[in-house]
């Protein structure tokens, strides 16, 4: 089953290399320790060697992820 997400996330979300992906389950999603709003998903581990929405956070002892896409699936479907 493919996840849905809003057309106006979709339009939010303008650096993905990997063509929504995620939205069909074909690429595993990074882990999420916990969201916080405003700041985005702070990451368990980071899969991705390369995605524009990843960055490390302040304290260089994690990564944060601020792709409207993968924000919308957390907040919506828990994962």
């Amino acid at each position: 089953m493919a996840l849905q997400i809003s057309e106006i996330t979709r339009q939010k979300t303008t650096k993905c290399p990997y063509s929504f992906q995620c939205l069909d389950e074909k690429r595993a999603i990074c882990e999420v320790s916990i969201y916080i709003e405003g700041n985005g998903l702070f990451l368990k581990k980071a899969k991705y060697a390369k995605c524009p929405y990843k960055q490390l956070g302040r304290t260089h002892s994690h990564y944060m992820c601020s792709c409207p896409t993968r924000i919308e699936l957390y907040k919506h479907y828990k994962i």
